[in-house]
């Protein structure tokens, strides 16, 4: 397996990882009311480091990914001249 391919699965990995974080922000964010006083405050700051987290982790792994496809997207070019 080459280095490009072992990227692109990283960085697929890496949003496929960001929808998680964001799917447990949510898990974190419905269950809320069930806690009071310092849970409560806690649980948000939880929430909102996964959604953090999670937006980091797609916005990187879809950068790369964009960044790969313009790479191969010159090669090419500069293959057909």
């Amino acid at each position: 397996m080459n280095d490009r391919m072992r990227t692109r699965g990283r960085s697929a990995i890496y949003s496929m990882a960001g929808i998680y974080f964001l799917y447990t922000a949510y898990q974190l964010f419905k269950d809320r009311d069930m806690n009071t006083g310092s849970e409560y405050v806690l649980l948000l700051v939880i929430a909102a480091a996964f959604l953090l987290l999670g937006i980091g982790f797609i916005v990187f792994g879809l950068r790369t990914m964009s960044k790969i496809r313009k790479e191969d997207r010159q090669a090419l070019e500069k293959k057909d001249l």
